[in-house]
């Protein structure tokens, strides 16, 4: 009799589970169960279904039921779920739509029952008109009341709200404006996209205001009311704010209470406790995906991290190994696959404006207790002197200690993925800031620039670690002109730049002028310079430093960042 692997769950980690299954081994009888009705959707593409920016609802569909099956050799049983597991037998409990009871016997198990959706306490949340986003019914039941609003008057746009402000919200926000919906969001946060630090996240913020959106910050909706026919949230602060559908994205959680039933052991995140191989704590019993933990490449632990990337990878490892383990392969046997530490590497677009991070953010690091710098760096998409190229700003965290990488953000247009890509790919590789200096990257006009944004930012960094350019962030800086301390502010930008706007604290030296007006810099305290991006402020200190002045630091970011923080710090 065949050997049988039963995997619990599709969509990323399970479908590719049971493909990978298939691939190492004919002989396995492999039996899915899904309890939704379907197997393999692109839950990340159901945002850009709702504002019709993918128009198909088929293309949803990686792979269909039928035809997944009949592709792989695996038994698919859809609305089909598993209701508990013995372990000692080795069966699971499976119910179907009728209420039905099975039982299933295996020989390895794969658990792959992904993350619920996080449910806020907010009174009278439940109707007919508030949704969540996370399946192909939910988006179905979410299009059906766009319409219904839509039809409800020709005069007054239909209202959406939405609560949350990480990555669903943002997603969802934007379809929704550019579907013509009048749309606010709410954000118990003091900023949105809190996955990144609030000055990197800032122009997504930003964006959406723009675009005509309503972004309530620091705030939480704790009840839903009805009032002469509207329905209307009520913000912590006693706001009113009225909608006609509304989306909850306020995070999710793993999925792990079948697995915490049966007795297995779940890590100081909530979800399962599983190996390198992809095994929890029964060697018979095998997770993936959003329900299980991974190893965070920086971090240096176990980290539940609900990506459809590590998802995917998960599942593919699960389905391998537990298909070995049935042909009598042992640990060491070089089939064996491993899953690979994780860095959270994930993007973010809100009308045109792109926020990537990677790794370790600033406000993540200093609160692990490390020594961290940073280093900003505008630059441009790509060559400037090439029509289309869109401003960047690339922030670096790096070890005070050694130089090396533990984490990147970017936001700007065009190119803030592959410079998020390339940063990803250098933490994992165990880089420094000093070898960002050599990266060799490929470059022409239309793609980059012969000194591309993660260089440049790898040039400033080991600059500064070699006491050639000693820095203060905007935020520092700022901190220090409200103190009894301030020190010395020059702008070397030009005088119309500066004219058109600077610190009140700042005094203007043009960088051209500055060595015949190096009488006007002060020699008995700090002084701070900028310019508009850093570079003229660089090439300024350098002059003085190379005069004999001392305690000459250069802001990060210069103004550009200057007033985004302060924007941020006022949000």
């Amino acid at each position: 009799m065949a050997k049988r692997i039963v995997i619990v769950g599709g969509v990323a980690a399970g479908a590719s589970a049971a493909a990978k299954a298939r691939r190492t081994s004919e002989d396995i009888e492999i039996i899915m169960l899904e309890a939704g009705p379907y197997i393999s959707f692109a839950n990340c593409g159901l945002p850009y279904y709702l504002g019709g920016e993918i128009t198909d609802r088929d293309s949803l569909f990686v792979v269909k039921p039928e035809s997944f099956a009949r592709r792989f050799k695996v038994a698919v049983r859809t609305s089909t779920t598993a209701a508990a597991i013995d372990r000692g037998e080795h069966m699971v409990t499976v119910r179907s739509r009728s209420g039905k009871d099975e039982k299933i016997a295996y020989d390895r198990l794969i658990l792959a029952t992904g993350a619920l959706a996080s449910e806020p306490p907010i009174k009278a949340l439940k109707r007919d008109n508030v949704f969540f986003l996370r399946t192909i019914p939910d988006v179905d039941a979410i299009k059906a009341c766009i319409q219904r609003a839509g039809r409800s008057s020709d005069d007054v746009p239909a209202r959406a709200l939405i609560i949350g402000g990480g990555y669903i919200g943002l997603e969802a926000a934007e379809q929704f404006i550019a579907a013509g919906l009048k749309t606010a969001l709410v954000e118990m946060a003091d900023q949105v996209m809190p996955a990144m630090d609030a000055e990197m996240a800032w122009p997504l913020q930003a964006a959406l205001a723009e675009a005509g959106c309503q972004v309530m910050l620091r705030q939480i909706v704790s009840e839903i009311i009805d009032r002469d026919g509207a329905t209307l949230a009520v913000t912590s602060t006693g706001e009113e704010i009225p909608f006609d559908l509304a989306i909850v994205a306020v995070g999710v959680r793993p999925n792990a209470a079948l697995a915490q039933a049966a007795g297995l052991k779940l890590g100081a995140s909530g979800a399962i406790k599983v190996d390198q191989f992809q095994r929890t704590s029964d060697s018979l019993v095998y997770a993936a995906g959003d329900n299980c933990e991974t190893y965070h490449a920086v971090l240096d632990r176990p980290v539940n991290i609900p990506l459809a990337g590590p998802a995917n990878k998960a599942g593919r490892v699960a389905g391998a190994n537990a298909a070995l383990d049935l042909l009598g392969a042992g640990d060491d046997d070089g089939r064996r696959l491993h899953m690979a530490a994780v860095l959270g590497t994930a993007i973010v677009r809100v009308c045109k404006t792109v926020a990537a991070v990677t790794g370790l953010t600033e406000t993540a690091a200093r609160r692990e207790g490390l020594e961290v710098e940073v280093m900003y760096m505008p630059a441009s998409s790509h060559a400037g002197y090439y029509p289309g190229a869109e401003e960047l700003l690339v922030k670096l965290v790096y070890s005070r200690r050694d130089g090396r990488l533990l984490g990147g953000q970017a936001t700007g247009g065009e190119g803030v993925d592959k410079r998020i890509d390339v940063l990803a790919t250098a933490i994992t590789g165990g880089l420094t800031v000093e070898d960002l200096e050599g990266l060799d990257l490929c470059y022409a006009p239309p793609f980059g620039s012969a000194k591309d944004a993660v260089i440049l930012a790898g040039f400033a960094a080991a600059n500064a670690r070699r006491g050639l350019m000693p820095t203060v962030t905007p935020a520092e800086l700022l901190a220090e002109l409200s103190g009894g301390h301030q020190p010395a502010v020059i702008d070397v930008r030009s005088p119309g730049e500066y004219r058109r706007g600077h610190l009140e604290q700042a005094s203007n030296i043009p960088i051209d002028e500055l060595r015949a007006r190096l009488h006007e810099v002060p020699a008995d305290r700090p002084v701070v310079l900028h310019c508009a991006a850093g570079y003229r402020s660089y090439l300024a200190q350098r002059i003085l430093m190379n005069r004999g002045y001392t305690n000459i630091r250069n802001v990060l970011g210069s103004y550009g960042l200057i007033r985004r923080t302060v924007a941020a710090g006022k949000s």
